[in-house]
């Protein structure tokens, strides 16, 4: 399909023809793809009309993961397609291009790609993770047509397989070479040049560390600008390190920004630019302004240097308040703006300490989180995702307590970057690498990788670490990386890191990164870099639960967990190997069960997740949840509908010091505790109906939760997931489905394992889900649900339209749903918005300080002490203090509090999301609040009154409106502190309504 440009930038959100500064524009729709390797494929005139139509974000091993057994010793996926690939897009540049710059930047390419402009060789890229660029306006034919080709190859490196041997067997040196072994054997055919590297010799590349998927997998874009230019931070091909924002001599009251900015101008005359660079906080106030101006001959390159101004009192980011500053460049001729682009810039002052850890902002911070492949692959989508998506996955890390990422072992891309630094999620970066060093070659590509890495993600502050290695180099080569990032990132406060360093490799360190709770350097402060790499597939519940009765499959495998040991196990894990004062806590390995290094041959995939490979949570995930976060959890781990006559220990992990269990009503006793979190009630035997579980700490209770026992399937639901954006005919978005097998009551039924059907219409590609246990599941119109529920997904198409989805399952009644493809609007992909909340008060302290002890637990607000909110929106739900007239209710909507009743002005209230109006739970919200108080509940009548609120509340004559709908007031006078459950908007069949409100204020005074 030939797209022309004109019509592009016609589409493109904010464009005109008359360019005003850079264009920045998505380059993703419609290339021309063949899996198969042409002679003359790169020739303008090549026939491309036969190939298939994708969009990129795109791979050629979508629907080949996930789909074989996961080989043990730690092999990954071997069976993937692997070659020379040709992706071809012809293009018409309009005239106002004339006279620019047109450059053409790939996020990442795996794992080789040689670039064609019109036929021109303009280079080849092998680090396979890390963006890069060229120069197309050499080549480009401005007003005719223009042939892009990019060759893709992702040949692999595989481990050899003795053929005489099942290739399922052991590892070990008896049967097939080891890790070891291999990479020994591979170390000495590298060859001395990356020019004469090839895909298959490159280390990381290579399913024991990320699954080969080849293609374009990640955004590609063009940027056209004036000859007179900020330069792009895209070394590899074009020797630019783009601008660089930084903050020094920070404190509360004040933080000392600089900019350097490199320029270049290629204008054939000589100029002075005005240089203009202003900082802009989050809601878009100007902050800081420079001006300056600068001479430049033709053709000369220059770093504005020397650019500082002080910030008084800055908002600092850090996990619980991520606030991003947005740095504005613009260049001026003549009072015309000929260039113009942005970075972001968070201030936050960071401390490491051997003794006690981490410090952010001058408080104690332990790191808890995950580590994750940066691939993020996907059953059925392989390595090619939208970047909402990518942002899904770390939203779910975030609503679990997480606040730390250790991408492994090769670079994350924009998208997976820039969730962290909105989502206050603080990263460790790696430049590339597989598990050794390396030497010729594969160095000098890893040294260029890491380089690269340094230059792109410099002024993302979530970065705190960049890893250097998965394993200890030479000397030589620790001090290289050392100079490459005390050239392009000498002040951004990050620290070099390797994991396993010896101490000459620690000589150029500042922090280490440990395994299973190791720390080999120990006047080094230690960052966990893989803890908890057990291995248990979700649809395992436990030894009680029907259809499977334990994990009978897994037995003589190296990991034979069912889901509930494996829950139960992650509290120990957590306690005993990153619980030390001195330990400044880390990533859990890994978070998604991923193709890459499994070790169990009963399951597709690496099944280490704390959710599977659709993103569907394991029990672990709440366990840690109850861990890793501040607000009051408690999780009972498993379900509560198994066969008469069962007797089990029921384990519940909660973050209060006492947890009481009831079952129907009567209390079974308070849990033994073990490290910490873990309560254990032995010989609970079975009994239809509630189990409760109470937590309290100090004796108040803080949280509770409930299961109940659920009766037969007989029926499926589907559930839509998609986009900020809604689901986009670009070819490359994607709609998500939930089938879920659900009683007479809608409660899913966690012991149903059962085939379901599906049948897809409309403009869009089926790629349906996968079984973990289960190999060829890939692409199927069917799969089995797992413990109640599974994840298929469907590719939009290029033409908007209706999807529609029909499941059906034996016995039970069939679900139908439809969503609508929107026309593709031509702009870069967004993702969902994050709100800020309040920002913690910190007092920081000199580098030299004592190190202080971590804060204890202090008031959400004037009158709410404890909050925990359980919906969809978890991650911006949040306390806001002073309610009155023109201040926002929802964190989602733009409906502000009028005409407020005056009993009610000052109150605290929590600020939630109107989205989750439909939403059902039974402790949808937790709180604790003070003595003294009245807690007031506006609902919109609208909706069916839920019993939660009639059994606690009383009316009042009272009223709230909002957004022009009466919402009546319920009360409820506290006269000592104490906690509430809150449910859901509605108990009865969901209606448009506003959400409720709740609000915490002052008890009036008796007369």
């Amino acid at each position: 399909m030939r797209l022309t440009l004109i019509a592009l930038l016609a589409l493109a959100a904010g464009t005109s023809f008359a360019f005003a500064g850079r264009q920045t524009l998505n380059f993703n729709p419609d290339w021309k793809f063949l899996k198969a390797d042409p002679a003359g494929a790169s020739a303008p005139g090549f026939d491309d009309s036969a190939w298939t139509t994708v969009s990129t974000p795109h791979t050629y091993n979508d629907t080949d993961t996930f789909d074989n057994w996961s080989l043990p010793g730690h092999r990954g996926e071997q069976e993937q397609w692997s070659g020379r690939t040709w992706y071809r897009k012809t293009f018409t540049a309009p005239a106002a291009w004339q006279g620019k710059k047109v450059f053409i930047e790939f996020e990442a390419v795996r794992q080789v790609a040689e670039v064609y402009l019109n036929g021109t060789r303009l280079g080849t890229a092998k680090g396979g993770f890390t963006p890069f660029g060229f120069d197309l306006t050499p080549h480009l034919k401005v007003g005719a047509s223009n042939v892009l080709a990019v060759m893709v190859d992702n040949r692999f490196m595989k481990d050899p397989l003795d053929p005489a041997i099942a290739p399922q067997a052991a590892t070990n040196e008896k049967t097939q070479l080891n890790l070891a072994q291999i990479s020994e054997k591979f170390q000495e055919d590298i060859p001395a040049t990356i020019e004469e590297l090839q895909a298959g010799q490159i280390p990381w590349n290579n399913p024991h560390w990320h699954p080969a998927h080849g293609g374009i997998y990640r955004n590609v874009r063009l940027i056209v600008t004036d000859p007179l230019h900020v330069e792009l931070p895209l070394y590899s091909f074009l020797q630019t390190e783009g601008p660089y924002a930084y903050a020094t001599d920070i404190t509360e009251a004040s933080a000392r920004v600089a900019i350097e900015i490199p320029l270049h101008n290629e204008r054939p005359v000589a100029v002075t630019a005005k240089v203009h660079a202003e900082i802009f906080d989050a809601d878009g106030r100007s902050v800081l302004l420079f001006n300056s101006n600068l001479p430049l001959a033709a053709g000369a390159r220059s770093k504005l240097t020397g650019i500082y101004g002080t910030l008084a009192h800055p908002r600092l980011w850090e996990p619980a308040y991520p606030h991003l500053y947005r740095v504005v460049i613009s260049l001026q001729v003549n009072d015309e703006t000929v260039d113009r682009t942005e970075i972001p810039l968070g201030i936050r002052a960071i401390r490491w300490d051997a003794d006690h850890g981490l410090f952010v902002n001058g408080a104690h911070l332990k790191l808890h989180g995950w580590g994750q492949k940066p691939t993020n692959e996907w059953p059925g989508l392989g390595a090619a995702q939208p970047d909402w998506m990518h942002f899904y996955t770390s939203q779910l890390m975030k609503e679990a307590g997480g606040n730390f990422i250790r991408w492994g072992h090769t670079p994350a891309g924009p998208a997976q970057i820039a969730a962290g630094d909105r989502l206050g999620i603080i990263t460790l970066q790696p430049g590339g690498d597989g598990e050794h060093d390396t030497v010729g070659g594969a160095w000098a590509l890893r040294a260029t990788d890491f380089r690269d890495a340094l230059i792109y993600f410099r002024n993302n502050p979530s970065i705190f670490i960049w890893e250097g290695g998965n394993q200890k180099v030479t000397r030589e080569h620790a001090k290289e990386l050392r100079d490459l990032l005390d050239k392009y990132d000498l002040h951004g406060g990050r620290a070099l890191a390797f994991r396993r360093a010896d101490a000459i490799t620690a000589g150029f360190m500042d922090i280490g990164i440990g395994t299973e709770g190791g720390r080999e350097i120990a006047r080094l402060p230690v960052v966990e870099g893989e803890y908890d790499r057990e291995e248990s597939p979700r649809r395992v519940w436990d030894d009680a639960s029907p259809p499977n009765f334990g994990y009978p499959e897994g037995k003589g495998q190296t990991y034979q967990l069912t889901s509930e040991q494996y829950a139960v196990n992650e509290v120990g894990q957590y306690v005993k190997k990153l619980g030390a004062e001195n330990h400044a806590g880390g990533a859990n390995w890994i978070f998604s069960d991923s193709t890459s290094g499994g070790r169990v041959a009963t399951e597709v995939a690496r099944a280490s997740g704390e959710v599977d490979g659709v993103r569907l949570p394991k029990e672990a995930y709440y366990v840690v949840a109850a861990m890793f976060r501040d607000d009051p959890q408690v999780h009972i781990i498993g379900h509560w509908s198994y066969p008469a006559g069962t007797k089990k220990t029921v384990y519940v992990a909660s973050n209060g010091d006492d947890v009481e269990l009831f079952l129907n009503g009567k209390s079974l006793g308070h849990g033994q505790v073990s490290n910490r979190y873990l309560f254990t009630f032995p010989d609970v035997t079975f009994a239809p109906g509630e189990l409760k579980a109470v937590a309290s700490r100090g004796g108040q209770v803080i949280a509770t939760t409930a299961k109940h026992t659920v009766g037969p399937a007989v029926a499926l639901r589907l559930t839509p997931i998609l986009g900020p954006d809604g689901l986009r005919a670009d070819g490359a978005d994607i709609a998500l489905f939930d089938v879920e097998a659900v009683d007479a009551r809608g409660d899913r039924v966690p012991t149903f394992q059962q085939r379901a059907d599906f049948e897809f219409t409309g403009p869009g590609t089926w790629r349906g889900g996968y079984n973990s246990g289960k190999i060829n599941s890939i692409n199927n119109t069917f799969l089995d649900l797992e413990a109640g529920i599974n994840r298929v997904a469907v590719r939009a198409g290029r033409t908007p339209g209706k999807l529609t989805l029909t499941a059906r399952s034996a016995g039970l009644a069939s679900a139908t749903i439809s969503v609508e493809s929107g026309e593709y609007a031509g702009r870069m992909p967004v993702t969902p918005d994050v709100s800020l909340g309040a920002a913690p008060a910190r007092t920081i302290v000199a580098a030299n300080a004592p190190a202080a002890k971590a804060a204890g637990p202090t008031m959400l607000g004037k009158f709410i002490r404890t909050f925990n909110y359980t919906g969809p929106t978890a991650a911006t739900v949040h306390v806001e203090t002073d309610a009155r007239d023109g201040r926002n209710i929802y964190v989602d909507r733009d409906y502000t509090f009028d005409r407020l009743p005056g009993a009610l002005a000052g109150a605290d209230w929590t600020q939630l999301a109107d989205a989750d109006q439909r939403y059902s739970a039974v402790d949808l919200i937790e709180m604790a609040v003070s003595g003294g108080t009245v807690v007031s509940i506006a609902h919109d009548e609208r909706a069916p009154l839920p019993a939660w609120l009639t059994q606690q509340f009383q009316p009042t004559d009272l009223v709230l409106v909002i957004h022009d709908k009466p919402m009546k007031i319920f009360e409820r006078k506290m006269e000592k502190d104490g906690s509430l459950t809150l449910g859901s908007n509605t108990d009865g069949t969901p209606v448009r309504a506003n959400m409720y409100v709740v609000l915490v204020n002052a008890a009036a005074p008796v007369k």
